[in-house]
């Protein structure tokens, strides 16, 4: 993976050596921290009736950033939208059981 961003990137493999694990070390806490959040979030949006998918998926993204900056976890869209997923994805699993 690092030879593949050094190439596509430009950027020497020895840089990635150093950068590579504080990206996965930081993105990896980020998501044991903020997870359960999501979940718990998702869950009680789930059952709101009253606003679109898309307004349950705004709220849940706005609620997660405001958990994080509280946390003092500065994270990047992509990577909040990743947890949602992923937190979406586990709350429908639980309902299929």
């Amino acid at each position: 993976m690092k030879t593949l961003l050094s190439r596509i990137l430009g950027v020497p493999k020895t840089l990635w050596t150093f950068v590579w694990p504080l990206v996965t070390k930081q993105a990896g806490s980020t998501l044991v921290v903020l997870l359960p959040v999501a979940y718990q979030i998702v869950k009680d949006l789930a059952s709101n009736n009253n606003i679109s998918s898309s307004e349950k998926r705004q709220q849940a993204f706005d609620q997660l950033i405001d958990v994080a900056k509280n946390q003092g976890i500065t994270a990047a869209t992509s990577l909040i939208n990743l947890i949602i997923e992923i937190a979406v994805t586990n709350f429908k699993s639980t309902l299929e059981k």
